[in-house]
């Protein structure tokens, strides 16, 4: 135990200072320096440069290119020729036409990146679920260690209380024993939830990027839908997983609008201009500007282009369903979570009322002992009840902040807190 509580020493001041001691600055802290998150964002900046791309295929294409050759050719004995020259040219083109394949590319990047924007939202959400879980799990970790270290405060005075009465010959040995293997009982204890204690800061930091100490009590969570019906439409309506099934489905009938624009005709204009010369030649510069209007028609690509066609039909299928299912979970998580909130809060109260007895019967219990009126045992049997109380409010308590943010989480109304 005491190389414990040296660990434990030693990783405090390893700790340094804290400056995260509340939700929000442990949130906000995840939010700035998790590396999955500032991957995400780096993923989503890269999917929004899909919109400018497909706008792209719409606007004019212009191009340049020069070049200079040299050749030599052998007269057969005779002395040979040699050749050198320069050309330029510039070409510029625009799409007049182009059956539908912009407008159906441009829907498919914003679906993409209203698809992309949701995941990112989902993922930041994930995470301020994953802190608010460790940060709860740490304080119930620290109200775990503060009871059992006041357990075994008791029990070393009920120790001392059983010995001293053996000694004077009013209790027996088996009162002593008794208070002697409740006493070692609440060490082994002690010591592992002190191991418990040290991997929920593990946790805490792995999430939050710095360490905490003492950390102030969950505040109730803000914003939560007045009923269940009302959390069921803000879980319809702005739900991450939700929105990103429908916009998965957007893309898929967009690719299918694509794919029939792949198969019709083709119209751009096209102009060009060229300029060339040989190597010191005394003659006028050759030019050719050229302008017109090219026209192109796949007539037949193998059934490759009908396959295509045929595939993006069953993938926009799959997406429809794919959004139906994830309705249907929503309704099953948000209803799930908002019971959880209602449970939560009755055992929270319920574990109130619970410690408040436990302590006033403890109290009762001592003191009727001092006076001969409770055994030994009875006080230690008491003693276990009280620790049972303390253990079950901060289990209460980790649980009520988890599920209040568990239910923003589902109707996509937990976000970064300001």
């Amino acid at each position: 135990m005491r190389k414990l509580l040296l660990a434990a020493a030693a990783w405090a001041a390893f700790a340094g200072p804290v400056a995260a001691d509340t939700l929000t600055e442990a949130m906000t802290a995840a939010l700035e320096s998790n590396p999955s998150i500032e991957a995400r964002r780096s993923r989503l900046e890269a999917t929004r440069e899909t919109l400018p791309q497909a706008r792209a295929a719409a606007l004019p294409s212009l191009s340049v290119s020069a070049g200079a050759s040299a050749s030599q050719r052998d007269g057969g004995g005779a002395p040979g020729s040699s050749n050198e020259s320069w050309s330029g040219s510039a070409s510029a083109s625009q799409l007049l036409f182009g059956s539908g394949a912009v407008a159906a590319s441009t829907r498919q990047a914003r679906a993409g990146i209203a698809g992309a924007e949701a995941d990112y939202n989902g993922a930041v959400q994930t995470l301020l679920l994953d802190v608010t879980t460790a940060y709860a799990g740490l304080r119930e970790a620290q109200a775990i260690v503060a009871a059992r270290q006041r357990t075994l405060e008791n029990l070393e005075t009920q120790r001392r209380f059983a010995e001293a009465r053996f000694n004077a010959g009013v209790a027996t040995r088996t009162d002593l024993a008794q208070a002697q293997a409740r006493l070692a009982q609440a060490r082994t204890q002690l010591i592992q939830s002190q191991g418990a204690l040290a991997g929920a800061n593990e946790t805490y930091m792995r999430l939050v990027g710095r360490p905490a100490a003492t950390l102030e009590p969950v505040p109730a969570a803000a914003g939560l839908p007045a009923s269940l019906d009302e959390a069921l439409r803000a879980g319809a309506e702005q739900s991450p997983t939700l929105v990103s099934a429908r916009a998965a489905a957007l893309s898929a009938d967009a690719a299918v609008a694509a794919s029939f624009a792949a198969r019709g005709p083709r119209v751009s204009l096209e102009a060009g201009s060229s300029l060339g010369n040989d190597f010191g030649s005394s003659l006028s510069n050759s030019t050719s500007d050229s302008v017109g209007v090219r026209v192109s028609i796949p007539l037949f690509s193998g059934g490759a282009a009908s396959s295509r066609t045929r595939q993006a039909r069953a993938l926009r299928d799959a997406a429809g369903l794919e959004v139906a299912a994830a309705e249907r979970q929503i309704r099953e998580t948000v209803t799930t979570a908002w019971t959880s909130v209602d449970t939560a809060r009755a055992a929270y109260a319920s574990a109130r009322e619970q410690l408040e007895a436990a302590e006033l019967a403890y109290r009762g219990v001592t003191l009727e002992q001092e006076v001969g009126l409770r055994a030994t045992v009875e006080v230690l049997d008491q003693e276990a009840d009280l620790l049972a109380a303390r253990l079950a409010l901060a289990a209460a308590e980790r649980e009520l902040a988890i599920a209040e943010r568990r239910l923003l989480a589902a109707t996509g109304a937990l976000t970064q807190p300001r």
